[in-house]
């Protein structure tokens, strides 16, 4: 399928600041941005339009190290939106930043980032983007995978599409131990079930600004797509993880201390790859509103 989307591509650059330079991570997914420095002060309305063009069209934004501080990362990436607080037990605040919370592998045992997911997909208002800062990262492993759902559904055959169009999936916080796992203490897991209830969501979105219909739905979260047999949505859903989960939708990105990810977290799901066994690695979040 095409894309219908009448959004303009900026992936030549324009209106970037002079010195910047846009390069392509891979056709499906991603782009980098090098030669800016990010000096604390806000944001012109020209630049800010591009980096929004550019988050929309290509989903995934990285930057140099370099380009922000643990410090400041926050301040660059708030030209989003509002930020959008949340963290569990596990994700405490950063310790240079408070508006940033914490992955840390040293809580790997507890943490879901090694699943493929979409931030804050357990709730209904998720947050619309979100900023991961490379605070340590082991020599190496490590990396990040990143999928655009988007690219996913524009790449269904069009009978199947029409189909999922159709169909409602169940979001829960628990579909693969996000609190049984997080919340040992069992009044404190029944507050967080109290928190977090399960919800119904439509299984294909529209991006409210590109128009770009995407698949809704990760490993991490959805339970299953309502009004159909547990075959059946087992046997749907396993076909649309394994295509967001190709690597025509992917894109593996190597992490260098002192990087910067933004992206749109409606339509694009990560995951983290668990092959840094005896080393640490620390990345600071932001998660933004539209």
């Amino acid at each position: 399928m095409s894309n219908t989307s009448s959004l303009r591509l900026v992936s030549d650059g324009s209106q970037m600041p002079a010195g910047c330079k846009v390069t392509q991570l891979q056709p499906a997914v991603g782009s980098t941005v090098a030669g800016y420095r990010f000096d604390g002060k806000p944001l012109s309305d020209e630049f800010r339009t591009a980096l929004r063009d550019l988050l929309h069209n290509r989903g995934l934004v990285v930057f140099e190290p370099g380009t922000v501080t643990p410090e400041n990362f926050t301040v660059f990436a708030g030209f989003l939106g509002e930020f959008f607080h949340y963290a569990g037990p596990h994700t405490p605040r950063a310790p240079e930043n408070p508006d940033a919370t914490t992955i840390d592998s040293v809580r790997d045992k507890h943490l879901r980032n090694h699943i493929w997911h979409a931030d804050g997909g357990f709730r209904p208002d998720a947050p619309a983007f979100t900023a991961l800062y490379a605070h340590q990262i082991p020599e190496t492993g490590g990396n990040t995978m990143f999928s655009s759902a988007a690219w996913v559904y524009e790449n269904l055959d069009p009978l199947f599409a029409a189909y999922l169009d159709t169909l409602t999936v169940i979001q829960s916080a628990d579909a693969t131990g996000h609190i049984t796992d997080r919340y040992l203490d069992a009044e404190e897991a029944s507050a967080a079930r109290m928190r977090m209830p399960p919800f119904e969501m439509p299984l294909v979105r529209v991006h409210p600004v590109t128009g770009r219909k995407w698949i809704a739905v990760n490993e991490s979260y959805v339970a299953y797509i309502k009004g159909v047999s547990r075959i059946t949505s087992q046997n749907l859903l396993g076909i649309l993880f394994d295509m967001i989960k190709s690597p025509e939708a992917t894109v593996r990105y190597a992490w260098s201390q002192g990087a910067l990810a933004i992206w749109d977290n409606r339509v694009v799901q990560h995951k983290g790859i668990k092959d840094y066994s005896g080393a640490r690695r620390i990345l600071y979040r932001a998660t933004m509103t539209a």
